[in-house]
């Protein structure tokens, strides 16, 4: 008997050990544990996985630009949400599974940076993905904005089904000169003044 509860003991610890390895080897455990916390409202929690994440993530998928850019919104980290967000747009654009979310709080979060300017500088986190993202193009070229696909119009449903539209805050008739696209990607480009 205390053989067979010694076994038991040794594969449950060996077992919890190996699962813990994998789940810190996987940052998709990180990511998901993030969304929960998220979801919970403990968003610094949620904020040290996305940062764990974001250290082992080699290839950015836009769900986690929208989370890790609504978590940070929620943090006030505004500049920081503003880059996440737009990039989120830049990869999904405005059929995305979470695009009226993201224009959405994208709107909260710049009206929040223009109304408290001491938020604090750009996070570090951004130099990975957004540092060395340009294109390489003319500078005369033009290229369509993928925040308003084009259409220099941002439309959305209020809570009562009415549809609401707003001017691109980025765009000039629907297009990007090329600095301005890569400011974009880079999450640097400022919303134009009306």
């Amino acid at each position: 008997m205390k053989k067979l509860l010694f076994i038991s003991f040794y594969l449950c610890v060996f077992g919890l050990s190996q699962g813990n390895a994998q789940q810190t080897a996987d940052p998709r455990r990180h990511i998901d544990s993030a969304v929960y916390f998220m979801d919970l409202g403990q968003y610094s929690k949620a904020d040290d996985l996305f940062m764990t994440a974001l250290e082992k993530i080699d290839v950015l998928s836009a769900d986690f630009c929208f989370f890790f850019g609504k978590n940070s919104f929620y943090l006030n980290k505004y500049a920081q949400s503003i880059d996440w967000l737009n990039k989120y747009l830049e990869l999904k654009g405005s059929r995305g599974q979470y695009s009226r979310e993201t224009l959405d709080l994208l709107e909260k979060a710049e009206e929040a940076f223009r109304n408290n300017r001491s938020t604090g500088s750009v996070a570090d986190v951004n130099a990975k993905f957004f540092y060395l993202n340009t294109i390489n193009c003319d500078e005369k070229d033009h290229i369509v904005c993928p925040v308003c696909k084009g259409d220099d119009v941002i439309t959305r449903r209020d809570q009562f089904g009415e549809i609401l539209y707003k001017t691109c805050p980025y765009s000039t008739n629907g297009v990007l000169t090329c600095v301005e696209f890569n400011l974009l990607i880079q999450g640097n480009l400022k919303p134009k003044k009306n």
